[in-house]
């Protein structure tokens, strides 16, 4: 099915069909969600819904406190990944195109943007084009403003970019939208009181690109990370405000009980150190609450213990393991939960790097620049563990005098190497300045 049919049996072929489309139950209940986490990000937690209460007779604010550890997680799996600029590998032609792409266009930031995205909203949308000066760039569409068709046989068809201004002391409010069809590009707003047309434009590298993890329930869309660790994340707000007003009230600021007839004056509520007269065999004394600490430790460890299993963190991040003397081999287990989150984000962020690369084939090739059948371009993904350098150099060291490995490929699995085309030039370039520094000298030993 092609957007045209899906137009024609869903929306009897208006030509304002995208502004029911973004209406409907589906996309309202996502982007809720998208808008869901941008607020929880910004700090909008549901600790702030505790309600106060009354403590000595007055209105006692209870703590509230917001804890952001879900920015940490999501930092860290975002660098971990992509902290580190991919590495371009292939054919030397091709590679040196895509890099120059790259550092054009500032890919590897775009590359960490996508990354970010999706550990936070579970998609993320590129759309690659040529600018004025038919240089190739990409952008990103927010995740709050993406409104994917996807056909009854999950087919990708189109593309709504759609967003509302709201203009300060102007009572109204202007819809654009922006349509991506495979073959054109379409802009629409309602600036004027009626919803127009205002451009339109041939789109020469087809849909935006879709990334998106793994989501049980529905193929098409991710599912963020943070919505696993939302929960955990309330509970520790939740416990530890709780314990605040508890130590506070409680254990910091007790209630004195008389027992028996005081003698004269009335006891201050938070006075220390005045004194007090009661009549023979009356008594007074303070109640405060005493706190099972090694529950409450317990309690709080455990959680801690889940979330680093539910957020993939290694526990040696969140400062809960001892780093002494820690090898290399202990390294790479403490952070294996990490790594086996990043190797699954990789296959969809590689999935999508594809069509990218296939797309940048097509807009070069708009340009006159051709390459061959066999030319291609892979990526390597370099993670941010902690890695002994010394060692893996030496391995590869190793295997390169055993003659089971090329030196292209120390090159592009070096961890001290970034940009393998510029390396490889820079040792051509030696390798000739070697070759005639030896005839010169081989010059001079025959004329003596």
């Amino acid at each position: 099915m092609d957007i045209e049919e899906y137009i024609n049996r869903n929306y009897n072929g208006s030509k304002t069909w995208f502004c029911e489309e973004v209406k409907q139950s589906y996309n309202l209940s996502r982007i809720s969600k998208v808008v869901s986490n941008k607020s929880y990000l910004a700090g909008e937690h549901k600790i702030l819904k505790k309600p106060d209460i009354q403590f000595k007779g007055e209105e006692y604010k209870t703590k509230k406190l917001i804890i952001q550890e879900a920015k940490t997680i999501l930092n860290f799996h975002g660098t971990y990944l992509l902290g580190k600029p991919l590495s371009l590998t292939g054919s030397e032609n091709k590679v040196k195109e895509y890099q120059n792409i790259y550092r054009s266009a500032d890919y590897n930031e775009i590359d960490f943007d996508i990354i970010d995205s999706i550990g936070k909203y579970g998609d993320a949308y590129e759309y690659v084009y040529l600018d004025k000066g038919k240089n190739i760039c990409s952008k990103l569409i927010d995740n709050a403003d993406a409104y994917p068709v996807y056909s009854n046989n999950n087919e990708y068809i189109a593309l709504i970019e759609h967003w509302t201004s709201t203009y300060k002391n102007i009572d109204s409010n202007i819809e654009y939208f922006t349509i991506y069809y495979t073959d054109r590009v379409e802009q629409w707003n309602n600036e004027n009181g009626n919803l127009i047309m205002v451009s339109s434009s041939n789109n020469l590298s087809g849909l935006p690109i879709h990334y998106h993890n793994k989501n049980d329930i529905d193929p098409n869309f991710g599912v963020s990370l943070l919505e696993d660790i939302k929960p955990i994340l309330d509970e520790v707000e939740d416990l530890l405000s709780k314990l605040g007003d508890s130590i506070y009230t409680l254990s910091l600021s007790p209630l004195p009980v008389v027992t028996g007839q005081q003698i004269e004056g009335e006891i201050d509520k938070d006075v220390v150190g005045f004194g007090l007269s009661l009549e023979f065999g009356s008594d007074m004394k303070y109640i405060n609450a005493l706190m099972d600490y090694n529950t409450i430790k317990m309690y709080l460890d455990k959680i801690e213990q889940k979330l680093n299993m539910v957020a993939h963190m290694p526990s040696i991040v969140g400062g809960n393991s001892n780093v002494a003397n820690v090898s290399e081999v202990s390294l790479k287990l403490l952070y294996q939960l990490a790594d086996v989150y990043s190797m699954i984000q990789e296959k969809y962020v590689r999935k999508g790097l594809r069509k990218r690369f296939n797309i940048f084939d097509k807009l070069l090739e708009l340009k006159g620049i051709m390459f061959n059948n066999d030319d291609y371009v892979s990526v390597q993904f370099n993670y941010s563990r902690p890695v002994n350098n010394e060692d893996l150099l030496q391995q590869l060291k190793i295997q390169y005098d055993m003659g089971a490995i090329s030196r292209m490929s120390i090159i592009e699995r070096s961890p001290v190497i970034v940009d393998t085309t510029q390396e490889l030039n820079r040792l051509k370039e030696e390798d000739v300045n070697d070759g005639d520094s030896r005839d010169d000298n081989l010059d001079g030993k025959i004329v003596n």
